[in-house]
């Protein structure tokens, strides 16, 4: 059985030895601290990070910063770490007037808030949950970040040098035309035997095959089936039942903190005189905002209630004989059950990069699964789909096939492989004849080994990467990259042979027809728009990369003390 099922099923009893040890350890006071040392959560810039730090900066940092993060808190958080601390090193102060000045900012409204101190630290704890001291020590961690950020993006230029090659390499156009030799039409004519097929088979076996990247592979990657009971919306709803009277004591708890009219404000038909003893807002005005205030709580109790129901079921019968029925669970508590497919090929059983489509809001998903045991329930998880909790019904090692399971798909990659071999040979065939004569008389004298093939003319079109309002893409399509990048390597009426050896292999012959040049004129007129947007974007480019360098220069999770 499973770790996590041990645990499980003993944990009335370690909970028990649990709490006499912390007993024994308050009561030994705050010398204890010294004793067994708390332990670190990672390392940042060679300086221990403990778990007490860590926690205490994470709920600052998420109840003010990141409530509606997308990515988890926990990685966020950790990388503003590494920033503060890292303005801290280079010496970067935050003075009482910055910080001041940033909380007044912070909160744009009557500055007379800031007057009533007792109201000002209310304010702080009913909308923050944070004391005034926290909030303060966030910002000030806050606005370090922020300075550090400004002073690297000032230390980037760009000269008018840099700028205008850049603004050649973004505006300069090229007309090309080319034809296509694809690997797929060579098969037909390609011969393989036996020993070839064998060889082929022991030198790509052991790789994972990436059609995308175009590599050779037969290596079976480790494989899943998994199955889980999640929250249902319609079963939840009807749990609810959200009365006016139940509304109408939220309003009287809440209308302190969450209905006090804005000064100024009057109703549409009210004299000022006549409302200014009321300084909230009328029930009905407010009645549709609370009842949706109410819904969302109440349906995260419900789906709390549910899974936790579910999860105790699991705990209580998880040391029995057998394991209890996923399904059975689901149709009791009122929580739908499923066993997900695999939609690249019908099954049920998932690679890691597949599983990630299965909660596509859990990046962290995947893993947890892969380090799962078959067998061992979860504990219960939060998705945007609902509460769940899954298990691992079986599990599908990675192995490599035997030659004789796989032979005849080997069979069909050698093939592949050879025609593309034999495309290229064509190609350069090709560009002998085109050097000699023409682009035309080229590819004629090629129609006896590669059929007849069209020649395909563009536009004005621009760089990899780069897509004009008036570029030819819709002629190059997925062909753009490697026909482009090889025509900005010719000169006028120049020829080469570029391949591409990923997804559908092709050899392609370019010729560079005529190059659009920039006019220098063109770039003086708006030279200093043109500069400041370079700017911006390398300084991006520099933070970003800088930050990773930083990310090197920490270990969450690891600790050498």
């Amino acid at each position: 059985m499973a770790a996590t099922s041990w645990f499980r099923r003993n944990q009335k009893k370690l909970l028990g030895i649990l709490v006499v040890f912390l007993m024994v350890i308050w009561g030994i006071g705050p010398a204890a601290e010294y004793i067994i040392p708390k332990p670190g959560v990672g390392e940042i810039l060679g300086r221990k990070v403990t778990q007490d730090q860590f926690s205490d900066t994470a709920t600052r940092w998420a109840r003010i910063f990141f409530r509606e993060a997308k990515e988890p808190v926990a990685q966020l958080v950790w990388r503003q770490m590494a920033l503060f601390g890292q303005a801290e090193n280079m010496g970067i102060v935050i003075t009482k007037d910055e910080l001041a000045q940033e909380i007044r900012n912070f909160f744009p409204v009557d500055p007379r808030i800031f007057e009533d101190k007792e109201g000002f630290r209310r304010m702080l704890g009913n909308v923050f949950h944070l004391t005034e001291p926290q909030f303060e020590k966030t910002i000030k961690e806050y606005l370090l970040s922020r300075k550090l950020q400004y002073l690297l993006k000032s230390s980037v230029k760009v000269t008018e040098n840099e700028a205008y090659q850049r603004y050649i390499k973004e505006n300069e156009q090229v007309k090309i035309k080319y034809t296509a030799l694809k690997a797929r039409d060579f098969v037909s004519r390609v011969e393989i035997k036996e020993d070839e097929i064998k060889s082929f088979y022991d030198k790509y076996n052991e790789n994972y095959p990436n059609a995308e990247e175009g590599i050779y592979g037969y290596k079976e990657p480790e494989k899943v089936k998994v199955e889980y009971i999640i929250t249902r919306s319609d079963a939840i709803e009807e749990q609810i039942n959200i009365t006016d009277e139940k509304m109408q004591k939220y309003y009287e708890e809440k209308k302190d903190l969450m209905f006090r009219k804005e000064n100024g404000e009057t109703p549409e038909g009210e004299d000022s005189d006549e409302t200014a003893v009321s300084e909230f807002k009328p029930f009905d005005e407010v009645k549709a905002q609370i009842k949706k205030n109410m819904l969302f709580r109440e349906r995260e109790t419900v789906a709390n209630k549910m899974i936790a129901d579910a999860d105790d079921e699991i705990y209580e019968n998880i040391d029995k004989e057998g394991f209890i029925s996923f399904a059975k669970l689901a149709k009791q508590y009122g929580l739908s059950h499923v066993i997900p497919t695999n939609q690249n090929n019908g099954t049920n059983y998932f690679t890691k990069d597949e599983m990630r489509e299965v909660i596509i809001d859990l990046p962290q998903f995947p893993q947890q699964v892969f380090e799962r045991e078959v067998n061992d329930p979860s504990t219960p998880i939060d998705s945007t789909g609902g509460k769940l909790i899954f298990r691992v019904i079986e599990k599908v090692e990675s192995h490599i096939p035997s030659y004789e399971e796989v032979h005849d798909k080997v069979a069909e990659d050698l093939r592949y492989e050879k025609a593309f071999e034999e495309a290229e040979k064509v190609a350069e065939k090709c560009l002998e004849k085109i050097n000699e004569t023409s682009l035309k008389e080229g590819i004629k004298s090629i129609k006896d080994d590669a059929g007849k093939l069209a020649i395909i003319e563009t536009k004005y079109v621009s760089r990899p990467g780069i897509i004009s309002k008036d570029d030819d893409t819709e002629i190059l399509g997925s062909d753009r990259v490697k026909i482009t990048d090889a025509a900005f390597g010719l000169k006028v009426g120049e020829s080469a042979v570029t391949v591409e050896n990923r997804g559908e292999k092709t050899c392609y012959v370019v010729k560079l027809v005529e190059r659009k040049k920039v006019d220098p004129k063109s770039f003086e007129e708006k030279r200093d728009l043109i500069m400041e947007q370079y700017l911006l974007e390398k300084q991006f480019v520099f933070s970003t990369e800088w930050e990773s360098w930083i990310g090197t220069k920490t270990q969450l999770g690891k600790s050498k003390s």
